[in-house]
Order: structure tokens, then sequence, then C-alpha cells
């Protein structure tokens, strides 16, 4: 258990990073807490429980419904497993209030220990009329920008578009590449190419939105800012695509630039994480 003092906002970006970081396995049965009276202890326990627990009066085992069983409150189940040494303190209660907030149900949790596998995991489980929902709202806190085909295990995300058309009045166009990095809200990118010797930008992510500024320097050596704002979304292949909204604050213009991921020859439905070597700027 780790002990520590930070912000609403620093507990936010810690804990969509941890989530990020988890293996998240989803079950596709229908499971139901089975009670059993005390004296049918441990007979009755069945080997596909994933937990039994008890209070003064009766157990109960979460397992799986059979054909039969007649469960009061059918839930599906699904199951974090965290790398070791990650700080995940606060995270179910954390999780269990965006979950309330997006879709009104509730969640049970059920903790275990595997020592093979980072340590503290979790069971988690909602309401199974509503489970599609609830997963959705967990896999767009692990990756509020980026596409769902994103693999699990990559945490801040990286991402390399490309451009595909540019409005008349932007500087990026074929040959200009960015790479983009993102830890909880905060995102940032550079990019290179074409016109650009080098471009920074910056921005929050609100829900499927990146609001961003941008200064960049040119291959003549004019240095140029502005703001804009990103849309991404998935094509037809699995990758990101992105429509980006800009408009110049250091001189006239607007428009709007579109952009694919790079994926290598061969390869869909699979990010590729990449990393940034900016050119050299001209003199």
């Amino acid at each position: 258990m780790n002990i520590s003092h930070e912000t609403t906002e620093q507990t936010d970006r810690r804990l969509r990073r941890v989530l990020g970081l988890a293996t998240l396995d989803m079950d596709s049965a229908t499971w139901w807490y089975q009670e059993l009276g005390l004296p049918d202890f441990p007979a009755s326990v069945r080997s596909d429980a994933i937990a039994v627990v008890r209070d003064a009066d009766v157990w109960s085992q979460l397992v799986p419904v059979r054909p039969g069983d007649e469960p009061a409150e059918p839930v599906r189940i699904w199951t974090f497993h965290f790398p070791e040494g990650v700080d995940n303190s606060g995270f179910v209660g954390w999780l269990a209030s965006h979950i309330k907030e997006a879709t009104g149900s509730g969640v049970l949790v059920v903790c275990g220990q595997n020592s093979n596998a980072g340590g503290i995991y979790d069971h988690w489980g909602c309401p199974e009329a509503i489970a599609d929902q609830v997963l959705e709202t967990v896999r767009r806190l692990a990756r509020p920008f980026t596409p769902a085909q994103y693999p699990k295990d990559a945490a801040p995300f990286g991402l390399e578009l490309q451009v595909v058309s540019t409005g008349a009045a932007g500087d990026v166009g074929a040959g200009t590449k960015l790479f983009f990095e993102q830890d909880g809200r905060l995102a940032s990118a550079r990019y290179t190419g074409g016109k650009v010797a080098l471009g920074l930008l910056v921005g929050l992510v609100a829900g499927e939105t990146l609001d961003a500024h941008y200064v960049q320097v040119d291959t003549d050596g004019r240095v140029d800012a502005g703001h804009s704002t990103w849309e991404i979304g998935t094509g037809p292949d699995g990758q990101a695509v992105a429509s980006e909204r800009f408009a110049w604050d250091t001189r006239p213009g607007s428009g709007t630039n579109e952009y694919e991921q790079v994926v290598e020859a061969g390869v869909k439905n699979v990010s590729r994480r990449r990393r940034f070597r900016p050119e050299t700027i001209p003199s």
C-alpha cells in the first residue's frame, strides 16, 4: 500500500495512467453470488468460484450462472492486474465514482493477490444489463484520446500521424509527421517535415476533444503560433484518424487539417508506439 499527499488533479492524472497500464480481462459469463449455509462450507464451494466470503449467518460464493440457477442480481465480471511497483492507491473509489457518474451503475469489487502477476489484482462486477456501457466508460477513462484498438499496455500513449489534407492557410503537408504523447488529460506533440522545421503543440483533453496551442519554426526560419481543436476517431482499417481545426495567432488564416495514423505496411487494427527524433532547426 502507498501513502502519498497529492491534489485532486494529481490523483486523477496518476490513476488514469494506472488504468492505462493495467491489464483488463473481461469474462463473457454471467455471474452471481450464491448463498450457502454455514454448515455447507467447504463441501459446497465450487471450483470455479472467484470469491468466497461470509458474515455471521451465511457464506456466499461468486460463481458463473449455471442452467437452473435463479440469480437475484446477475452481473458481468472483469479483472484488472497491475504492473509491479505501480501506485494504484485510491483506484477503487476513483473508478467507481466515474462509473457511477457516467452510467448510474454501482459496482462490486473483490481484491486478491498474485505475486507472479504484479501483486494485488481486482475483480470488478456490474449489473449485466448495463455492462457494455460500463466497460466503454472504463476504456474511455483509460485512453480518452485514442482509438479502442490501442494496446492495453501502452500508457501514457504515443501516436504518430501523417497529413492527409490541409487547409490553404496551413503549413503542414505531405512529409509532415506528428508524434503525440499523452499522460492523463495532458497531451503534447512535436511535428516536423515539409515546410515545418520543428513544431510543438500542447493542450488538454476533454472527453473526445483536444484543445491545444502550437508554436513552430518553418524552413525559412519564421516563428509562428496558433491554437487548434482536435477530434480523433478510428478509420476503416482500425487506424487512428484526426481532424484539426486551426487558427493562427501570429498571422491571418484558419482552416482544417486531416491526418491518419502511420501504420507499418500490412499491419491493421493495431497502433505502434513511436519515438520522436527532431530534425535540426535551420540557423
